[in-house]
């Protein structure tokens, strides 16, 4: 069967008329698979056709898209990868791959570029920009962080363009964007309200914060919930180190609720550490960061029974993950893979309106919106809370819909 997607995978990738893609590149961390996750047990899938939003809500937001692609030839549609490679790392050859796996997974005749920026000043994006519309492209997804996605907004744009890896939340300082650019990023502020609503509010809270941009980003966020946060930067020494203040750091977790914003591999390492000490901690808490089969690996039993991880990921076309899979881009926990093939599915659902969607996120005021959940970890993988057993804090307004939503649509399947 496998040999079968993957013969038919190629095939389409030989029909790309410009094809320019650097072997793929990952980090050991990445490399690691975990088979037992590979598909979505049936109480997700199930949780997932409850909860997606009526087929009448998705229309009318995708209607608003669908006029930028009026004149597109649908025998040869032509997308652009638009990329500062050297800033966005992995990420330049595992967008590319989704790209490629959501268009082989659709079946059509497709034009594929990739263009690298160089950097993200003003000029270099400017005058990548203006090359791919000279060139006739259709659309555009575009990997950048918070800059580059500010200097696209300053730009007079012409062609649609889609930002993956960026909320518009992180340019809220711009009062008017153009129509023409449209945001994926997740909602890690939305995370960290839903995982503050299921948190003890009488109980300090403390947070170990990433030495990177993600970890400072997360730490400001949760500080401006809760002012009076205890905070503490780990790298990569102090993780591997940490039982070595075991005394000091037991008195600060002591039943304290402790955000982990580090990346899978320190949380880890936190976690393992952790485990041994004396004092525990109320909760752990954790944001999209985290949601990572690896910690199955990294961490015991023990370790993580009282870790909380927000995740927006959902399960989508199977077809579909395993083509990308085949491609090394994982559409089941990298939520930037994720994103992007959404922001594919919004072009491809506007040109083939009537193809059935592989996901079923709404697009809002030109941000996708994500409906979240809180998981746990067992020896089998991820599981959904019962939110209601865990709610402490009055819910975000946001995910308070989404479970009415969620209500009522499983009432009248009933």
């Amino acid at each position: 069967m496998r040999l079968c997607l993957l013969f038919f995978c190629v095939f389409y990738l030989l029909q790309a008329h410009s094809l320019k893609i650097d072997s793929p590149h990952f980090s050991k961390a990445d490399q690691e698979v975990i088979e037992q996750f590979s598909n979505p047990d049936e109480e997700e899938q199930s949780t997932i056709t409850q909860t997606s939003q009526n087929d009448e809500s998705i229309q009318d937001q995708r209607e608003t898209f669908k006029q930028f692609f009026e004149d597109i030839d649908k025998n040869d549609l032509k997308i652009a990868l638009m990329m500062p490679k050297k800033i966005i790392g992995r990420y330049s050859s595992a967008t590319a791959d989704t790209i490629l796996a959501y268009l082989a997974t659709r079946g059509n005749n497709f034009t594929f570029e990739i263009f690298d920026c160089g950097d993200e000043e003003h000029s270099s994006i400017a005058q990548t920009y203006e090359n791919i519309q000279d060139q006739k492209f259709d659309f555009i997804i575009g990997i950048f962080t918070t800059k580059g996605a500010y200097e696209l907004s300053q730009l007079d744009l012409k062609l649609p363009i889609y930002i993956p890896t960026v909320n518009k939340k992180q340019l809220d300082f711009i009062t008017q964007f153009s129509p023409l650019i449209f945001f994926g990023g997740i909602d890690y502020d939305e995370q960290i309200s839903l995982l503050l609503s299921i948190s003890d509010p009488n109980l300090r809270v403390v947070a170990y914060n990433d030495d990177s941009s993600v970890g400072e980003r997360l730490g400001q966020i949760l500080k401006e919930k809760e002012s009076n946060a205890y905070e503490q930067v780990i790298d990569n020494e102090m993780a591997a180190t940490f039982s070595k203040n075991a005394k000091k750091q037991g008195e600060v977790i002591d039943h304290a609720l402790v955000f982990l914003n580090t990346p899978v591999v320190k949380t880890g390492l936190l976690l393992s550490q952790i485990g041994y000490f004396k004092q525990k901690a109320s909760k752990f808490l954790s944001t999209q960061i985290n949601y990572n089969p690896s910690l199955l690996i990294l961490t015991q039993k023990r370790d993580r029974e009282q870790l909380f991880i927000a995740n927006s990921i959902f399960a989508t076309d199977q077809k579909l993950v395993e083509y990308a899979s085949l491609l090394n881009s994982d559409l089941q926990y990298d939520w930037v893979n994720y994103s992007t093939a959404l922001g594919m599915e919004l072009f491809y659902h506007a040109v083939f309106s009537e193809t059935l969607p592989y996901f079923h996120e709404k697009l809002e005021n030109n941000q996708v919106h994500y409906q979240t959940k809180i998981y746990q970890l067992n020896n089998k993988g991820f599981f959904p809370i019962e939110l209601d057993k865990f709610l402490v804090r009055k819910q975000p307004q946001e995910n308070n819909n989404i479970d009415d939503e969620q209500e009522e649509t499983q009432q009248s399947q009933e």
